[in-house]
């Protein structure tokens, strides 16, 4: 039942008027507001030309204070609380496409001899070339697929469920993950002929020079070919050449997991009308922007914030 006489707080006694918005307890005379107003000095704008020169245009906090009547102390305390507000304010995420392709990647640091992950996401449309930068998610420890399903089930479901496809650079286990969920994977090609690319060999005299030649061509091929005839070739060929003494122990290794996951390389060519990345440079891209605005952050919770906010004020990045 609705309560038409209002009784007051400190007597429970009857209320009468006091002026426009106030009220009177009839017994201690004592009144109030029925609708209070927020007490202290307003909030001021918040100055988000500061983060944009930081971030977008790599100044420095300090140098902000050359050209300002401010101090320096001031301009870091107002750069702070803009940073906050940044970083705290609910970000929605709107893409366009009815299918959408995820891409992974992962940034690592020690604090006080602490190991800790920051894990990057970005999502595009198969129709778009522009990739749009989810806020990274800080985790303790190494990087393995466990947290990486951990994150991918916090994902908003308007953006899961339009998920059609994984890229990524080729983490332990991810390939099950990528299977509960229905999703293709296409793995990076750059961290496959770059891992084959160190143990390649510079010099003539390089033991097994020759072999190693062979193998890192055979690869570059196999990844490229559209023939069946020729990449049955290269898959015995290649399956002989690990074989040989002249290949060394961690190529043998690369060569071997690389047949084994055949078909998650050249995925791109098995679903042509998706436009999958074949690689993850996109990510890379993304990682070297937060590594240099993040160089003197000296904690987790401050490499975390500063992250978010590159992924805020930078979200798009060209992804081919």
């Amino acid at each position: 039942m609705k309560n038409l006489h209002m009784k007051s707080k400190c007597c429970d006694a009857k209320t009468i008027r006091f002026g426009g918005k106030r009220r009177q307890c009839i017994v201690c005379k004592n009144t109030w507001s029925i609708r209070p107003a927020k007490r202290g000095p307003k909030p001021r704008r918040k100055q988000c030309h500061y983060l944009k020169k930081v971030f977008s245009h790599g100044f420095k906090v300090r140098q902000l204070s050359l050209n300002s009547k401010l101090s320096a102390d001031v301009i870091y305390k107002v750069f702070a609380k803009s940073l906050n507000a940044t970083v705290g304010q609910k970000r929605i995420i709107r893409i366009r496409g009815s299918k959408l392709i995820l891409v992974i990647d992962a940034e690592w640091h020690y604090f006080k001899k602490e190991l800790w992950t920051l894990y990057f996401l970005a999502i595009k449309s198969t129709k778009s070339q522009t990739v749009v930068i989810l806020d990274p998610v800080l985790m303790r420890g190494k990087e393995n697929a466990v947290d990486w399903n951990e994150i991918f089930n916090q994902l908003p479901k308007s953006i899961k469920q339009r998920i059609i496809a994984l890229i990524s650079d080729g983490i332990r286990g991810i390939e099950t993950i990528a299977d509960s969920n229905g999703w293709i994977i296409q793995r990076c090609h750059f961290h496959l002929l770059s891992a084959l690319q160190k143990r390649r060999g510079k010099r003539a005299s390089t033991p097994g020079r020759l072999v190693r030649e062979e193998i890192y061509n055979s690869v570059r091929l196999a990844l490229v070919d559209t023939s069946t005839r020729n990449l049955d070739i290269l898959r015995k060929r290649l399956a002989c050449l690990v074989k040989d003494n002249g290949c060394p122990k961690a190529m043998k290794m690369i060569v071997r997991d690389f047949l084994r996951r055949f078909h998650e390389y050249r995925a791109y060519l098995d679903y042509p009308e998706l436009h999958l990345p074949t690689t993850t440079n996109v990510m890379e891209s993304v990682n070297s922007f937060v590594r240099e605005r993040t160089m003197k952050t000296n904690t987790p919770n401050a490499w975390h914030k500063w992250a978010i906010a590159c992924a805020r004020i930078k979200s798009k990045f060209t992804c081919k």
